[in-house]
């Protein structure tokens, strides 16, 4: 049994049927000559010479053909595939459980930076002087312009963070 595969070890040496005689032939044997058609078909077709029986006698005739499984290998079979599937059920659970919580993980990281990023900036930032804001404006170059923040809530975390003034 080296190197061979499961299915060698009963070999079907044996044909499913065995008839005696030569099917095109009816004088062969005494069998078909009792089914013998006389004369010939219009359409040229030949007359099957002897009964033939259907391909699901194959099956109940030969035992090697006929290899049903017991009751208790069927039960067995079917636990292990609900086992299987239930493990394969609790995988995809626990994977989907993994990336909910590293989702949640992200955003109360990213939530906790931007308020930390918004505390530190709050600390330094200067309030402009709304009676005096066209003037300042005015003289301010565009860097200048550009380093001016203003506060927005961020939807996803819920957390208040510095952005462009010119920022959507």
């Amino acid at each position: 049994m080296s190197g061979l595969g499961r299915n060698t070890e009963d070999r079907i040496n044996t044909p499913n049927q065995h008839f005696e005689g030569n099917i095109l032939n009816p004088s062969s044997a005494p069998s078909i000559k009792a089914h013998a058609s006389k004369g010939r078909n219009t359409s040229g077709r030949a007359w099957k010479l002897r009964p033939q029986k259907r391909a699901s006698s194959l099956i109940t005739k030969n035992r090697a053909n006929a290899r049903s499984k017991s009751w208790d290998q069927r039960q067995q079979e079917r636990a292990l595939n609900a086992d299987i599937k239930s493990a394969q059920q609790q995988m995809m659970e626990e994977r989907i459980a993994a990336k909910r919580e590293k989702r949640e993980r992200r955003l109360e990281n990213e939530r906790r930076r931007m308020e930390n990023e918004y505390n530190n900036a709050k600390k330094s930032m200067q309030t402009l002087n709304h009676k005096k804001l066209g003037n300042t404006m005015r003289a301010m170059n565009k860097k200048q312009l550009r380093q001016i923040k203003k506060t927005r809530m961020n939807t996803k975390t819920g957390a208040i963070e510095f952005v462009g003034a010119y920022e959507k």
